[in-house]
């Protein structure tokens, strides 16, 4: 579809931000998000200065037949909006700290990172995951898994209330007492009801944590995978944890003692006493010295160094399977995939759930799965299309190898493309999804919101 320019200066009247059509010289740079491997083209992009304005924008498309995609960081993109009205939401920044009731309230461009920093000085923390530099709406409304989860929970489930405008350009506040059942669908089922433009999370009282990881060579691969296995049987709730298996690129960038080359890297924060938390990393000392080891006792606000997520936008395929066990067969797997010469996998990453992750909270949410013991991803490079193709097969090769191993389930915020339209119903129990699309159908019948995790048939696409 077209938006022409006489409609598109009709629509800049009425709000305050920046209306943006294909003709326009800032349109390549907006319309792109941070997965460069999802090049979308929509027919107009709305850059919305405040909740207004996407009141507007929507109304906008309800009346020319638009479909609407949102993107605040987009980093969380699963399907290419093209031909659709794209609201950006980065401009809409604010923080409010509540210290006595431990809560934060954030606008819909708010990341990660701007919540630490005014949290931090009142001692206190948000379920952020391993990136400062992501929204914090999508990765909520997608579950929200991070440093922290096994002793708080998802990030979903400390949200104490949610703002959005459905599809039919109404704002509507969502709570355990308002709009109940909207507010249920919102945790857990992505970007399917609306544009959110603020959310109220609970925050908690962690001013420190110890954390860091160890690096060991490639050679080490099973053994540490089964060491890990073993080691996370007694690990306390406190301690959040992860392994991967990382093949580096041979890129001219990357230092000549790690390019072309397989290491793997343990990663974990426990919240509590140091003396504590290095008795658990001390285990994985004993049963090797590793080649690195960061761990220490860090502030808060440098939590982000666990992981060290690359900050610039980079093009990459990935997804992900849940597990129950890891098995000495699956561990083979693994290490047999990634160390191959020929797969153009970059990682395979093994996240430990449980915990409070396992427990499901006072207000239940859509999440599901909370049962699996390992989120497992897999991600490689793909700067071209020949590349993409190529890490795309090399995924579904590997998830067939591992099919036996597998549950069958994903989590959301590590699927897109493809699989955000046909694997969504395997983040849910069978319960869950019908009741999700029954809310969808309830207030999205036209599915003017298509371009997230699909809850329903596309047909009418």
């Amino acid at each position: 579809m077209v938006v022409h320019a006489t409609s598109a200066s009709l629509l800049q009247q009425q709000i305050k931000g920046q209306v943006i059509i294909p003709d326009d010289a800032n349109y390549e740079q907006k319309r792109r998000g941070w997965n460069l491997t999802i090049n979308q083209y929509p027919a107009v992009i709305i850059v919305a200065e405040d909740v207004e304005d996407v009141v507007a924008a929507v109304r906008y498309a309800r009346e020319t037949g638009l479909s609407v995609a949102v993107q605040s960081t987009g980093h969380g993109l699963q399907l290419p909006a093209n031909d659709s009205l794209l609201i950006v939401t980065s401009h809409l920044k604010g923080v409010e700290i509540d210290p006595e009731a431990r809560t934060a309230r954030m606008q819909a461009g708010t990341v990660w990172g701007e919540v630490v920093e005014k949290a931090v000085p009142h001692g206190l923390a948000p379920l952020l995951g391993s990136s400062p530099h992501v929204g914090v709406v999508g990765y909520t409304l997608g579950g929200g898994i991070g440093w922290l989860a096994r002793k708080y929970g998802l990030a979903a489930d400390s949200v104490r209330s949610i703002d959005l405008v459905t599809p039919d350009g109404v704002l509507r506040h969502t709570s355990p007492a308002e709009n109940s059942e909207l507010f249920w669908g919102l945790r857990g089922g992505g970007g399917n009801f609306g544009v959110v433009t603020a959310l109220e999370v609970n925050l908690f009282p962690v001013a420190s944590l110890y954390g860091g990881h160890l690096m060991y060579a490639g050679d080490l691969a099973a053994s540490a995978l089964r060491f890990y296995r073993d080691w996370i049987e007694a690990v306390p709730n406190e301690l959040t944890s992860s392994i991967t298996v990382v093949k580096f690129p041979n890129f001219p960038q990357v230092p000549d003692a790690m390019r072309g080359k397989v290491f793997v890297m343990m990663r974990a924060a426990y919240i509590g006493e140091a003396v504590h938390g290095e008795r658990y990393i001390q285990a994985w000392l004993d049963w090797n010295p590793p080649i690195a080891s960061t761990f220490h006792t860090l502030p808060f606000a440098e939590i982000a160094t666990i992981s060290n997520d690359p900050v610039d936008p980079v093009a990459s395929a990935y997804s992900n399977e849940l597990l129950d066990s890891l098995s000495d067969a699956a561990i083979d797997i693994i290490v047999q995939t990634m160390t191959s010469p020929v797969s153009p996998l970059m990682a395979t990453e093994l996240r430990h759930a449980g915990g409070a992750i396992n427990r499901v909270p006072a207000h239940p949410s859509a999440i599901g799965n909370r049962d699996a013991l390992l989120y497992m991803q897999m991600v490689g490079l793909a700067p071209t299309p020949e590349t993409q193709s190529a890490v795309e097969a090399a995924i579904q090769q590997y998830k067939q190898d591992m099919k036996p191993h597998l549950r069958g389930n994903v989590y959301l915020n590590f699927i897109k493309g493809h699989e955000a339209s046909t694997r969504a119903k395997d983040a849910y129990s069978p319960e869950t999804y019908q009741r999700l699309v029954a809310l969808k159908n309830q207030y999205d019948p036209e599915l003017m919101f298509r371009f997230g995790y699909q809850l329903v048939n596309t047909a009418k696409r």
